[in-house]
C-alpha cells in the first residue's frame, strides 16, 4: 500500500534500536499508525508530515464537509485536535477545556475535563491568542500545560485528572504556551512571559513530581552546563558562557522564554527547541550601556546574551544542556525565536534545522552542534551581513545598531533614518532595519520526504523602532522598545524589492537553499500547514478565512472552503474506518465589527468573524 512505503520512508528516527530505550514505546507505536495524531506536528521529528495519501492533487476538489462542531468561545484557538483511535480530543484556550469526541458518531461528545486555573493577570497572555498550544497522548492519559503554568494529566478515557503540578508562577510571569513532548516517563513542558528567565522542565509522567528544571539564561547550575556542553565557538568558550554574557545582573531578567513546540531525536536522547525573544527589547539593559564592542568584522566581542534568542539541543533524560547556539546575540529587533527543529538528513550530515526569525536558515549537527554551512535566506534581512563558519558570530550593519540616547549612537553611526520626516516624537536614535519583530513566531512549519521541502509561513516585515528607559517590575511586560514614525517604510520580499506582500506560504528547498514557490497571503498572522504523502498541503487562512489545499510540489490552489472565521493552528489529517479526514479548528478573538455599504471590499469584517468551529471534511465515499 503506498500509504505504508511513505510511512516506512518518513520515520527514519523512529525506528532505531538506541531510541527505543530512550523514547516513549507507547508514543513511538501510535505515531507509527497514520491513523493517529498523538502530538503537535505528529513525530518526534517535527514534520508535521503524514503518511496517508487518499487525497491527491487530482481529487482534492472534491473535498467536502463531512460535520462541525461550535466551540463556542470567541477566543484565537491555537491547539490542533489530536485523534488516537476511535477518539478525537481537542482543547480550548483561556478557559482550557479538555473535551472527547466520538468519532463513530460524528463527533458526539464522550466527556469533558474543566480544570480550576489560578488568575492569570491579563497583561500575561502569551503571544499570539491564549495556550496551550499543544495536547499530548500516551499510556492513557493526555497531556497539557495550562496558561497560569500549572502541567495537567488527564485519564483519556475517564476525563478525570490524574495529576497537577505546577511549572511556572503566573504571579511573576512565569506563564506558559502550553508547549512540550512526551519522552521516555516525563512530560517536557516551558515556561514564557515577558521578564525573569524561561525554563524548561519535566514532569513525570505517573505523578506528576517535577524530575528536573533548567534555565535557558544564567549560571551554570541553573541552565544545566557541565562536561558535556559543546563550547563549539569562542563566544562559547567562558567558565559560565550563559551568565558571563550578560552585563550585572541583567541576567536575571533577560527572558529566553520557550514558547515552540520542540523535538526530539531518540537516536542521541536529544530535544530541540529555541530560546526566544530578549527582554529588555532594549539592548542597553544588557551590555554596558551605550556601548557596542565590536570587532573589525563587524562581530560582537562582548555581551552576547548567551541564551536568548538561541538555539537549544538538552539531553531529554536530565536536562542538561549539550550545545547552544546564539541566533541573533544581543538581540535588539525583538526577533523573538519560537519556531520548531525539524530533524532531517541531509548531504551534509543528520541535521537540526531552523528557518529563523531573523530571516536566515541554519542548519547543525544534531548530535555536536556545529553548523554546517553557511545560513541562508528565506526572507529579506539587512540586519546580518554575513556569518562567520569559524567563530559563528554574524557581522551586523552597524546602522542597526539600537541606543537608548543619541549621544551613543552618533559614536557609532551617522545614520538617521527619521531625519528628513522628524515625525513628531523624533529622538534621532530611530533604526529601520529588516526584519523587525521577526519573520517568524511559534507556529510550525513542514517537511515533506517526497518533495524534500520545508514549508513556512513567513512575514515580510521592516519597520523603524526607538528603545526606551524603563524600569523592569515583576510579572509586568518589559519589552522597552516602541515603533517610530517613520514614513515610507517599504516591506521586502526575499530579494530585496519593495513589496506590498504582508506574508508568504514559502516552500524551502534545503538542498538547494533557495526558496522554491510562494504564495502570498493576506495578513501578518501566520499559520501552520500540514503536508502529506498524498503531496498535498492544508492550511487556514486566516486573511481570507479559507481552508485551503496547495499542490505540494508545485504551489498551486487546489481546492478552498470558507470558514467565515480566522485560524491559529495547523490542520490535521486522520484515517476512520479507512476514509481520511481533514480536521481544522477556525477561529477568531476579533471584534465582529459592523459593514456597511461603503466598507472597502478587502476589508476583513467582509470575510471573517469572530467564534471558534471545528470543521472536518473528506473525500466522497466510493
Amino acid at each position: 500500500m503506498r500509504a505504508l512505503r511513505a510511512l516506512a520512508a518518513a520515520l527514519p528516527l523512529l525506528m532505531g534500536s538506541a531510541g527505543a530505550a530512550v523514547a516513549n514505546e507507547d508514543v513511538l507505536k501510535l505515531s507509527r499508525d497514520p491513523a493517529n495524531v498523538v502530538m503537535p506536528s505528529i513525530t518526534y521529528q517535527g514534520w508535521n508530515y503524514s503518511a496517508l495519501d487518499q487525497i491527491t492533487p487530482a481529487n482534492a476538489k472534491l473535498l467536502s464537509l463531512q460535520w462541525t462542531l461550535q466551540i463556542g468561545l470567541l477566543e484565537s484557538h491555537e491547539a490542533s485536535p489530536i485523534v488516537i483511535g476511535s477518539t478525537m480530543y481537542l482543547i480550548s484556550p483561556r478557559q482550557n477545556f479538555l473535551v472527547a469526541f466520538d468519532l463513530s458518531t460524528d463527533g458526539v461528545f464522550r466527556w469533558e475535563f474543566r480544570p480550576t486555573l489560578e488568575s492569570v493577570p491579563a497583561n500575561l497572555n502569551t503571544c499570539c491568542g491564549s495556550p496551550p498550544r499543544g495536547l499530548y497522548y500516551a499510556e492513557g492519559k493526555v497531556f497539557f500545560t495550562a496558561a497560569d503554568g500549572h502541567v495537567f494529566a488527564v485519564d483519556a478515557r475517564s476525563g478525570e485528572q490524574v495529576w497537577r503540578s505546577a511549572a511556572g508562577d503566573a504571579q511573576k510571569g512565569e506563564t506558559s504556551a502550553g508547549n512540550g513532548l512526551v519522552v521516555g516517563r516525563n512530560f517536557l513542558t516551558a515556561t514564557d512571559g515577558y521578564g525573569g528567565r524561561g525554563k524548561v522542565l519535566a514532569a513525570d509522567l505517573n505523578t506528576g513530581r517535577i524530575a528536573w528544571s533548567r534555565t535557558n539564561i544564567g549560571p551554570n547550575a541553573d541552565v544545566g552546563i557541565g562536561a558535556r556542553f559543546q563550547k563549539n565557538y569562542p563566544y562559547l568558550a567562558g567558565a559560565n558562557p550563559a551568565q558571563d554574557s550578560w552585563f550585572g545582573d541583567s541576567w536575571q531578567r533577560g527572558g529566553g522564554n520557550a514558547s515552540g513546540f520542540f523535538t526530539y531525536d531518540p537516536d542521541i536522547n536529544l530535544f530541540f527547541y529555541a530560546a526566544g525573544v530578549c527582554r529588555p527589547a532594549n539592548a542597553d539593559y544588557r551590555r554596558e550601556r551605550g556601548k557596542v564592542d565590536l570587532n573589525a568584522a563587524g562581530q560582537l566581542a562582548t555581551f552576547h546574551n548567551n541564551f536568548c534568542a538561541a538555539q537549544m539541543a538538552r539531553d531529554a533524560t536530565t536536562g542538561d544542556l549539550v550545545w547552544a547556539y546564539t541566533l541573533t546575540p544581543q538581540d535588539m529587533w525583538s526577533l523573538d525565536e519560537q519556531g520548531i527543529t525539524p530533524l532531517l538528513d541531509l548531504d551534509a550530515g543528520k541535521a537540526a534545522l531552523r528557518a529563523s526569525a531573523n530571516g536566515l536558515v541554519y542548519a547543525w549537527d544534531r548530535a555536536t552542534g556545529k553548523l554546517l554551512a553557511q545560513p541562508w535566506a528565506h526572507s529579506f534581512q539587512d540586519i546580518i551581513k554575513s556569518i562567520d563558519l569559524q567563530t559563528g558570530l554574524p557581522a551586523y550593519d552597524i546602522d542597526k545598531l539600537a541606543f537608548t540616547a543619541v549621544a551613543d549612537r552618533r559614536r557609532v553611526t551617522q545614520a538617521d533614518p527619521a531625519a528628513a520626516a522628524r515625525p513628531a516624537d523624533y529622538t534621532g536614535t530611530e533604526v529601520v532595519a529588516c526584519p523587525t519583530g521577526g519573520t517568524r513566531k511559534w507556529e510550525a512549519e513542514a517537511y515533506s520526504p517526497r518533495t524534500k521541502f520545508v514549508y513556512a509561513h513567513t512575514n515580510n516585515t521592516c519597520a523603524a523602532t526607538v528603545a526606551i528607559a524603563g524600569d523592569y517590575k515583576e510579572g509586568e511586560p518589559y519589552v522597552l522598545l516602541r515603533r517610530a514614525a517613520v514614513a515610507n517604510v517599504p516591506r521586502k520580499d526575499v530579494a530585496g524589492q519593495a513589496t506590498t506582500t504582508l506574508s508568504e506560504l514559502k516552500a524551502l528547498d534545503p538542498v538547494s537553499r533557495k526558496v522554491a514557490w510562494s504564495r502570498p497571503m493576506g495578513d501578518e498572522t501566520r499559520t501552520a500547514q500540514l503536508v502529506t504523502a498524498g503531496d498535498v498541503l492544508f492550511k487556514g487562512n486566516n486573511a481570507s478565512g479559507l481552508v485551503e489545499a496547495y499542490d505540494a510540489r508545485s504551489g498551486e490552489p487546489l481546492w478552498s472552503f470558507r470558514s467565515g472565521s480566522g485560524f491559529s493552528q495547523s490542520p490535521i489529517t486522520y484515517l476512520w474506518e479507512n476514509r481520511q479526514y481533514v480536521a481544522i479548528v477556525a477561529s477568531s478573538a476579533a471584534p465582529n465589527v459592523g459593514v456597511g455599504f461603503n466598507t472597502a471590499a478587502d476589508a476583513a469584517a467582509r470575510q471573517r468573524r469572530g467564534g471558534t468551529t471545528l470543521y472536518v471534511f473528506a473525500l466522497p465515499q466510493t
